[in-house]
């Protein structure tokens, strides 16, 4: 029968921590089952899973969280490129942005985005 692991098992496991086995779980990445309340996963798939030729992973599709060549972090979701993008802007200054927007009515990634032009432009 094959070992069945915990949610603190697998981080142990990965070596890596539970928060980020957690999000790796959570974003479909790792193959794992909930059972009640917790997460379980049989350790052979998670052995298959790390074997597993990473070609199609590279790619960053079924949403999967890849890094790009610069070290960016991306995904693609039904087809379309989604990045994860740090931004040099407090919780507070987010925070002011997102309330910018709606007070303007606006998108807030137009108000952000014109928030990073301004941030390089004078940085």
């Amino acid at each position: 029968m094959d070992e069945v692991m915990t949610l603190e098992d697998l981080a142990a496991y990965l070596k890596i921590s539970e928060t980020t086995a957690y999000h790796l779980v959570r974003s479909g990445a790792i193959p794992g089952r909930k059972v009640g309340r917790e997460w379980r996963f049989l350790k052979r798939r998670i052995e298959n899973w790390l074997m597993q030729d990473s070609t199609d992973d590279a790619t960053g599709e079924n949403g999967t969280v890849r890094l790009d060549a610069l070290g960016g972090e991306f995904r693609i979701e039904n087809g379309q490129e989604q990045i994860a993008l740090w931004l040099p802007m407090t919780r507070e200054e987010k925070a002011a942005q997102i309330e910018k927007a709606q007070r303007d009515g606006v998108n807030v990634s137009d108000v952000v985005a014109a928030y990073l032009r301004e941030w390089a432009r004078t940085g």
